[in-house]
């Protein structure tokens, strides 16, 4: 059984007391749907019925890079009907502050109405297949 494993992605401004609350709850705030409008997400969101995974990793960080492969054969699982989105959080640092992300890896599953979700640390993938479930459940839902 794996346990749960994340990296701070802490600037100066985060108090460390913010980044355990969201490592210990497995959650993380992530902004009220519509506030994002990333031209991926937007594109995903309103030109198509998919939910989206979106991975926050960094190339430095051990955890995401056990997460890697294991992303990799769940989009091979899922190709066609989830979209899914890595955002290395070093460089594009304002998407990473505009999702609170706090600790990576984060993974964000988006449904096409543009709700949230979030899982942090290193998760297997059972975890992640469940939630991609919900995930779809709620897509077909709201069509």
């Amino acid at each position: 059984m794996l346990t749960l494993a994340a990296c701070n992605n802490k600037n100066e401004n985060q108090d460390s007391d913010s980044t355990a609350n969201a490592v210990e709850q497995n959650e993380a705030a992530a902004p009220e749907p519509g506030q994002r409008q990333d031209p991926w997400m937007k594109q995903s969101t309103l030109l198509g019925s998919k939910p989206m995974v979106v991975d926050f990793y960094a190339t430095w960080c051990g955890p995401c890079k056990q997460l890697a492969p294991i992303l990799e054969e769940i989009e091979q699982v899922h190709k066609g009907e989830v979209i899914f989105k890595r955002v290395d959080v070093d460089q594009e640092p304002e998407l990473a502050q505009e999702f609170r992300v706090e600790a990576i890896p984060m993974l964000l599953f988006v449904t096409p109405s543009g709700e949230y979700q979030a899982m942090v640390g290193l998760q297997e993938a059972d975890a992640i297949e469940s939630k991609i479930a919900e995930l779809l459940s709620r897509s077909t839902k709201n069509l």
